[in-house]
């Protein structure tokens, strides 16, 4: 393989294929909610990491992006996305894709050494894959949940 593709535009902008299904629609907002998972944390008021206030140099600011939604949904798709072996070419075409954006679809392929057609079939597989498994962690963790929830209740009642 060479080198990786590049981006052909920039996230902010427009996807200039819009999403057609509701997994795709599903899909295209989890990327944009991974990008901004890590903004959980509240913003530091001195504009500086805590590393940064030992140093003199600070780079510059960035602008605040969008709050990421705190869902269980996205929250079990992300962990069923980033379980997935990240050496597997349907693992490759999407994050290509979704991740790094790289359009068209044919650079994708020609990276993968794959077809067009067979570049779209692994994302089509693999984000079914990711739905189904997306769906397994989100009922098991509202199980644990309610399991905790009711624990915590009896004992409250018993004392």
């Amino acid at each position: 393989m060479t080198t990786p593709p590049t981006p052909t535009h920039t996230t902010a902008q427009a996807d200039p294929t819009p999403p057609t299904s509701p997994d795709e629609l599903l899909i295209e907002q989890w990327t944009r909610w991974q990008q901004t998972r890590r903004y959980y944390v509240p913003t530091t008021t001195h504009g500086r990491h805590t590393i940064g206030r030992h140093t003199s140099h600070t780079a510059p600011s960035l602008p605040e992006p969008d709050a990421a939604v705190c869902s269980t949904k996205m929250h079990a798709l992300n962990r069923a996305i980033t379980a997935q072996p990240r050496d597997q070419l349907e693992t490759q075409a999407f994050l290509l894709y979704y991740v790094q954006r790289v359009r068209p679809i044919k650079t994708i392929a020609d990276y993968l050494g794959i077809s067009r057609q067979h570049c779209y079939r692994l994302q089509k597989q693999f984000v079914a894959r990711v739905l189904v498994a997306a769906k397994q962690i989100e009922a098991e963790e509202r199980a644990a949940a309610e399991f905790h929830t009711a624990t915590a209740l009896d004992a409250g009642a018993k004392n």
